[in-house]
C-alpha cells in the first residue's frame, strides 16, 4: 500500500478561475443576483427567484436530469388577512421536452413584517409512479 500527500491548493481541480473581467463591478452585480436569489428563497417569492435566471438557464438538481425550463400557472389564489392558498399547474422541461407535469398547492402565511412565506408546499406529478 502506498500513500502520498497531495497539495490540494495546487491541484488543477481546486484552482480558482481567473478573476471576473470587469473587476469589482462584475463582482457586485453577481453579489446582487445572489442576494436577490436568497431573498426569494427566504420569502418564498418564486417570481423573485425566477428573475435571476436567464431565459435559457439550466438548473441541475440532485438526482434529476438538467432542467431547462419550468412553467407554473396559478389556477386560483384565495387570500385572507394572514393566509393565502395558491393552486396551480407546473411543467418541467429538459430542452424542449416536458419531463414532468403536475399540480401544486401552496399555503402562504403573512409574516409580522407584512411579507409572505410559504407555510406548506405540496406537489404531485401527473405521471404514474415508476414500477421497480
Amino acid at each position: 500500500m502506498t500513500s502520498a500527500c497531495v497539495d490540494r491548493a495546487a491541484s488543477p481541480s481546486r484552482r480558482r478561475s481567473a478573476p471576473l473581467q470587469g473587476g469589482a463591478k462584475s463582482r457586485s452585480d453577481i453579489d446582487a443576483l445572489n442576494a436577490t436569489f436568497i431573498n426569494g428563497m427566504e420569502t418564498g417569492d418564486a417570481a423573485l427567484i425566477a428573475s435571476v435566471y436567464a431565459p435559457d438557464a439550466e438548473v441541475m438538481p440532485p438526482g434529476s436530469p438538467v432542467v431547462t425550463g419550468a412553467v407554473l400557472k396559478t389556477v386560483s389564489l384565495e387570500e385572507r388577512e394572514d393566509l393565502a392558498v395558491e393552486e396551480g399547474q407546473y411543467e418541467m422541461r429538459v430542452g424542449a421536452d416536458v419531463v414532468d407535469a403536475g399540480k401544486y398547492v401552496v399555503v402562504h402565511r403573512k409574516l409580522p413584517d407584512g411579507g409572505w412565506s410559504m407555510g406548506l408546499d405540496i406537489w404531485n406529478s401527473d405521471s404514474p409512479p415508476q414500477q421497480s
